[in-house]
């Protein structure tokens, strides 16, 4: 500082210019840095950004692709717990659709069973009381015969109609397509 003691002005001028370029080369490794720091945070998310895009685009109805991770790291794991999950997902919607399905079968049969029950009752009443009629010896034998006949033919259609009804609701409709102009039926 003893050369430049008469010349301060200089000396501080000297000293302004070299902490301004020390800040400049500051600067620039500051920005440097974080710009590395965003590439290598780019780089290391991305597996993650990924597994999250997959994750969100994971439906209960659709078939969900798996993820393909050969890397045995802490993203690999997540990846196979991700693919685990999956088929575990697929097990619960093949068992939801048979529960369904066996669900509204046990309904229909449940119904078809309580639509066959009521002709039987009638049909058993009538050939209870026939037999009476003819353990007693009945002088209207005839007439009671044939109002019993009457009323089975009457119940074995009955029960007839409800099998042939449960059989076509057992039989899909096959599919009629047909030509649309939608031109025609939004006017």
């Amino acid at each position: 500082n003893l050369p430049y003691f008469s010349r301060q002005a200089e000396l501080r001028g000297e000293v302004s210019a070299f902490m301004v370029a020390f800040i400049n080369i500051y600067v620039l490794f500051i920005l440097t840095g974080v710009i590395i720091a965003f590439i290598i945070a780019g780089y290391l998310t991305s597996p993650l950004k990924m597994l999250a895009q997959k994750i969100s685009r994971t439906s209960l109805g659709s078939m969900n692709e798996k993820i393909d991770w050969t890397r045995n790291d802490e993203v690999g794991r997540l990846v196979a717990e991700y693919n685990r999950m999956l088929d575990e997902l697929q097990d619960s919607v093949e068992k939801l659709a048979a529960s369904e399905r066996e669900s509204a079968w046990r309904e229909m049969a449940r119904q078809v069973a309580h639509e066959i029950k009521n002709p039987l009752t009638p049909m058993k009443l009538s050939i209870q009381y026939l037999g009476k009629s003819w353990d007693e010896g009945a002088p209207d034998w005839d007439q009671r015969l044939k109002r019993f006949i009457t009323a089975m033919v009457e119940q074995i259609d009955s029960l007839s109609s409800i099998a042939t009804e449960f059989s076509d609701f057992a039989k899909m409709p096959l599919p009629v397509n047909e030509r649309l102009e939608l031109n025609e039926v939004i006017h």
